[in-house]
């Protein structure tokens, strides 16, 4: 059985907060403003740019939580219900492979549609039409479905804090020890 702890690893904490603002910023760069600039807009390169920096953190940093996340101790189930605790392992998997999806999917499409200069500062050419760049369809996919997922978390998040039972703290910094 693995150890167990009161409370997550800070640097798991650390990373849980920073790689939330990453994912809903980047979630609402790409929604929110991409999709509504025109290729000829040259503020869409620059927000491009920028939601291709986000998308590498979020992959570096989702890479570092995983290995982290298995390294270290971790609070027990947060709930009495069996049920409730698959969902919970569930919902937090399907956000670990979905963030994934979408940096890979993310990187597909840069590679294949020449963007990856645009990190350099250079000036590239959009495409006409994204949907020539076959990886782009699965990246607005997995934004959909992480979307979803958000949304799930933040309802178990509500759910928790309505009931009081101290999962808000396991997900906070403070004084770790073993159980």
């Amino acid at each position: 059985m693995a150890a167990r702890a009161n409370r997550y690893h800070p640097l798991l904490v650390a990373l849980h907060w920073v790689l939330a603002i990453l994912i809903i910023g980047n979630l609402a760069a790409g929604k929110l403003v991409l999709d509504n600039l025109a290729n000829g807009d040259p503020q869409k390169l620059e927000v491009l740019r920028l939601h291709m920096l986000g998308g590498l953190a979020i992959l570096g940093l989702l890479a570092i939580r995983v290995v982290t996340r298995f390294a270290t101790a971790k609070p027990g189930p947060s709930h009495a219900s069996r049920g409730l605790n698959r969902l919970a392992g569930f919902s937090h998997a399907a956000l670990y492979v979905v963030a994934l999806a979408m940096a890979v999917t993310g990187l597909g499409t840069a590679q294949l549609a020449g963007l990856f200069p645009l990190l350099e500062g250079q000036t590239v050419t959009l495409p006409e039409d994204w949907s020539t760049i076959p990886p782009h369809a699965g990246h607005e996919a997995f934004a959909g479905v992480l979307i979803a997922l958000i949304a799930l978390h933040l309802a178990g998040a509500l759910y928790h804090a309505a009931k009081r039972d101290g999962v808000f703290g396991r997900m906070w910094f403070g004084r770790r020890e073993a159980e």
